[in-house]
Formats: C-alpha cells, structure tokens, sequence
C-alpha cells in the first residue's frame, strides 16, 4: 500500500515536470519566431580614419507573446573582413504580431580594409559590389522565459543603400 502511494506521488510529480518542461519549450518556440532584417544604413561621417553609420534593424515578433530583446551583439564584415562589432545592452520591447526599428551607431575605421573609403564607395558604384554581413546573435526574453537567437544578414551594399 505505501509502495503504490509513492509510485503515485511520484507519477504526479514527473507528470507535472513534464508538463512544465514541454510549456517551457513551447514558449521558447515563440520567442524563436521572431526575425529580424537590416532596414537601413544611414552614413552620418566619413573621414580618412573613421566611417560613422546609423544602421536600422527591424525585429517582427509573429507570435502572440510580448518579448523583450536584452542584449543584440553583431559583428559587421564587409568583402569578408571584419570592420567591428556592436553591442547593443537594453531592453527593447517587442509586442505580438507587431514590428519595431531599433537604430544604432556603427564606427569603423576603413584602413581595415587595406584600402581608403572612396575605394570602397567606387567599388559598390562601378560594376563590382561590396558585400555587407552581419552576424552575432539576439537574446529575447518572455515572462520568465530567456533564450538566444542567431543573427545573421547578408546583402550588398547597392541594395542596402538603393532602399527607400
């Protein structure tokens, strides 16, 4: 008789774990169905040494659960070679079935390159483009819920800059 009332307590007891766990999975599978792309790319300075730019992020959360974004880290390569990293730390609210543009600043320095920035501007001019990727990841947190998205994004900068 005691055996069968702790198998039955213990039962009820992995029952209720399984329970959470699969709701816990459930809700990181709409924090999961948020996507994100670059939107715009605003240059505000450029001088021999640094390249100062505004780059907009659109987050669409398509679920029906607010998130919030805690963290957002992108490293930025362009032709293949890393020209720096942001690091955006705030909270970011994102609310079901809805967008919203996050901008931030991004400097770097073009001799990273091994070529000046008027090389760079007259290569995505004439017929050869300059390849834009970015790539890091997004943490997003619900309720209690957090988890890590990855990001990554990859365009030209024709197509970034011909945007309206």
């Amino acid at each position: 008789m005691k055996n069968s009332k702790a198998l039955f307590i213990v039962g009820g007891l992995a029952l209720i774990g399984y329970a959470l766990y699969r709701y816990y999975l459930k809700q990181i599978d709409f924090l999961k169905d948020i996507t994100y792309q670059v939107i715009g790319l605003k240059v505000l300075s450029i001088s021999a040494n640094q390249v100062s730019m505004d780059i907009t992020t659109r987050i669409y959360n398509a679920s029906n659960v607010e998130a919030t974004v805690k963290e957002m880290y992108l490293d930025f390569l362009i032709n293949g070679i890393k020209v720096g990293s942001v690091n955006e730390v705030k909270d970011i609210l994102i609310l079901p079935a809805q967008s919203t543009d996050v901008t931030f600043n991004f400097k770097f320095n073009p001799r990273i390159l091994g070529k000046n920035i008027l090389d760079i501007v007259s290569l995505s001019v004439g017929s050869k483009d300059v390849v834009f990727d970015a790539k890091g990841f997004v943490k997003v947190k619900s309720s209690f819920i957090a988890t890590t998205i990855p990001f990554e994004y990859s365009n030209n900068l024709k197509s970034i800059l011909n945007k309206k």
